[in-house]
């Protein structure tokens, strides 16, 4: 296997136990001319038996008494190589027959690659362009004239490279043959003297382990090719472990942790890749390929679904949503911090991978289209039902690895196309399929771009699975996608281990000297991007309606199956003289005003209270008026109606607590708590309430000042 340089990465045994790089039709003329010299060198002439040599051999044999010299041709060597047999007469003369047959069918360029692929090197080495990868560290088109004699010599004595006491001899016999080359002619005094202070190669000498987690990736996707070229560029691969090993090593110093990283250009052509810091590392267990394994997701796959969420509407990146306390059945997503920011931009909310807000969206677009569409995207970890997962899909539930994130980032570059990993320099990718459209993949690249003048420009997300386990950052610009993951290989948790602490300075240091500043880093929107312009709302992000006070037009995509307009909006009538809002049951009209209002709901405000954010406060309805009560100015967050709570107990006589909590549009409004009919106590501000019950089916009351009342039945059941 060979980089996309064609320097040489890994080699690989064969069925024979064999390293056999395959034939080559292009061999060294120094190389030939050496061994042509040493064993044939009526090569050109000859018909596959040299006449003159075979007249040599019978009067050396004869003079001796035994046979001395075989008088093989080139062509007779590979007749016996090809079917090795005793060295009788009979074999000599199957030898002679075989080579006349092959002279007659095949030209001399053909005959001599076809020896050079076969000839057996020493040991489990066969042919010069192994030999010449395996002792000298290049291929054959670089041979010296000391490395083409040294080739030229091992078939004559294969064994001898490979002991200590025979390399003085190796040496001298060597030499001897340079020298003759030089007495012939072939090589002037210069090259002859140079050549003869080059040493024999080391008898030890490895062959090349590099990149060793790709190699095998490649070999398990191609295990049929014999030669393999790969994309990895050895120039970005050199920088980007220097770079990663240079930070790992910094980072163990307070963790034991692991690092995988991927590096593909636009094309989907993979450049550098490390599956982790140390490949020997046993005690971190660095065998394991982390650019393939399926780890926990974290926030990794939010821009996805944030993207699907304003290509089907109702929602926009300007949207406003809800990020509050909420319960879904049981489920209470939070967010990282522990706090809630009330209500924010959709594009806020994806910039700041708030959990609540992606639960949310996650729980309106639907769990199965969500899971259906990353499956076909290529997320192939997610082996469960959709069901399985639930709303915690999004957090990190699915599993997924680099090599399956990174193709999906470089989309958000490639207009919304995804376009598979190419492996190898001679394969294209198979799969180009258009999953988002352009104008959406522009917002979502948009707002997870940095493209302050002073860095590369990148659009980039992190992600940090549940207990710490997992550290995600990927990034993606015009030239590279680059993916990182740091944690632990066994799973256990890492203390301080984050995406945007651990894995993202890694990501951007990596960007930064990756990076060609002088090529183009970014891109706007597409020129033939297909969008519609759609007025919005400035305060809500929806669809404007006529009340709305600030408008503006933005590109949404096509075809989008739901919208919603503006309900943040409401147009009321208000009495001038007592600023209440009336109606027709209490106004009177000539004392009636019709204005616009921000209306948020009473968990909204509750959370934007807290942090000294709350809008201005509602107007009151005509406390008078005999429709009054029909107004809600509060909620119940919980317990929801319906729920079941599953609460520590010892056993299901044991009493059990829990905290219900409401929330009021009126900043000092006061609440009265009922459970099962009995009065709890009353809250004022926050309104939260401590509440003791045992198991069964029950129901918690809440009643404002007015007199309206809410309530909610959930069952209790312990947890054993």
């Amino acid at each position: 296997m060979f980089d996309s340089q064609g320097e040489l990465l890994r080699v690989w045994l064969n069925k024979n136990e064999q390293y056999k790089f395959p034939k080559s039709e292009k061999i060294s003329e120094k190389y030939k001319t050496a061994v042509l010299h040493f064993e044939d060198k009526r090569f050109n002439w000859h018909f596959g038996i040299d006449p003159i040599a075979v007249l040599r051999a019978v009067k050396q044999n004869l003079q001796t008494g035994r046979i001395e010299s075989g008088a093989s041709t080139i062509t007779m060597q590979i007749a016996r190589l090809r079917n090795p047999s005793e060295r009788t007469f009979f074999a000599k003369f199957k030898e002679a027959h075989a080579a006349l047959r092959m002279e007659l069918w095949k030209s001399k360029d053909e005959i001599f690659a076809e020896y050079a692929s076969i000839v057996p090197m020493g040991g489990n080495v066969v042919g010069a362009e192994t030999a010449c990868w395996r002792f000298f560290g290049h291929g054959l088109e670089e041979i010296t004239w000391a490395e083409a004699v040294l080739l030229a010599l091992l078939p004559n004595r294969p064994s001898a490279l490979n002991l200590e006491k025979e390399r003085e001899k190796l040496l001298e016999r060597r030499n001897n043959l340079l020298k003759s080359l030089a007495k012939s002619g072939y090589i002037n005094t210069e090259t002859l003297n140079s050549s003869l202070q080059e040493p024999l190669p080391k008898i030890n000498a490895n062959w090349r382990f590099k990149t060793p987690h790709y190699a095998e990736a490649v070999l398990s996707l191609f295990p049929n090719k014999t030669i393999l070229h790969g994309t990895i560029d050895g120039r970005i691969q050199e920088r980007l472990e220097r770079i990663v090993k240079n930070y790992g090593q910094r980072i163990r110093e307070y963790s034991n942790i692991n690092i995988s990283v991927l590096v593909a250009e636009k094309t989907g052509k993979i450049r550098g890749y490390l599956g982790s810091l140390e490949y020997y590392d046993t005690l971190s267990k660095g065998m394991i390929d982390g650019v393939r394994a399926h780890r926990s997701t974290g926030s990794i796959l939010k821009p996805f679904l944030y993207a699907l969420a304003i290509e089907r509407g109702p929602y926009t990146p300007e949207s406003l949503v809800e990020d509050i306390p909420t319960w879904y059945r049981g489920f209470y997503p939070q967010n990282t911090d522990k706090t809630f920011s009330g209500i924010l931009p959709l594009k806020d909310a994806l910039v700041r991978s708030l959990n609540v807000p992606a639960v949310k969206i996650l729980s309106d677009y639907g769990v199965e289209d969500f899971h259906f569409w990353l499956k076909n995207a290529g997320l192939g970890g997610l082996f469960r039902s959709p069901e399985d997962y639930g709303l915690s899909l999004i957090l990190g539930g699915g599993e997924a690895s680099l090599q399956e994130l990174v193709p999906l980032y470089s989309m958000l570059m490639n207009d919304g196309k995804r376009t598979e990993l190419i492996w190898i320099e001679d394969s294209v990718s198979q799969k180009n399929e258009q999953l988002l459209q352009k104008i959406t993949a522009y917002h979502i690249r948009e707002i997870l771009s940095v493209k302050d003048h002073s860095v590369i420009p990148v659009a980039w997300k992190t992600g940090t699975s549940y207990g710490s386990r997992d550290a995600w950052a990927i990034g993606v610009n015009e030239q590279w996608t680059i993916g990182v993951w740091a944690g632990n290989f066994a799973g256990g948790s890492v203390a301080n281990l984050s995406g945007s602490s651990t894995a993202a300075p890694l990501l951007f240091s990596l960007f930064n000297d990756l990076s060609d500043s002088k090529k183009e880093l970014w891109r706007g929107l597409p020129p033939d991007a297909d969008f519609e312009d759609v007025e919005i709302c400035k305060l809500s992000g929806y669809k404007a309606k006529d009340i709305c006070p600030h408008k503006k037009n933005i590109k949404l995509p096509i075809n989008r199956r739901q919208n919603q307009t503006c309900s943040f909006h409401r147009e009321i009538i208000i009495s001038k003289s007592t600023g209440f809002e009336v109606c027709s049951l209490c106004w009177n009209t000539e004392d009636t005003l019709r204005i616009v209002k921000e209306y948020y709901t009473p968990a909204v405000r509750s959370e934007l209270r807290k942090s000294g954010r709350e809008p201005d406060a509602e107007t009151l309805r005509n406390p008078h008026c005999s429709a009054k009560k029909e107004e809600i100015q509060f909620s119940i967050i919980y317990p929801e109606n319906g729920a079941r709570l599953f609460l520590p107990g010892g056993d299901a006589l044991n009493t059990m607590g829990f905290i219900a909590i409401a929330a009021h549009k009126q900043r000092d409004a006061e609440l009265q708590w009922f459970l099962d009919g009995a009065f709890l106590g009353s809250t004022k501000g926050e309104h939260k309430m401590a509440v003791t019950i045992g198991s069964g089916e029950h129901r918690i009351g809440v009643q404002d000042s007015l007199g309206v009342y809410l309530e909610a039945r959930f069952r209790v059941r312990a947890k054993i």
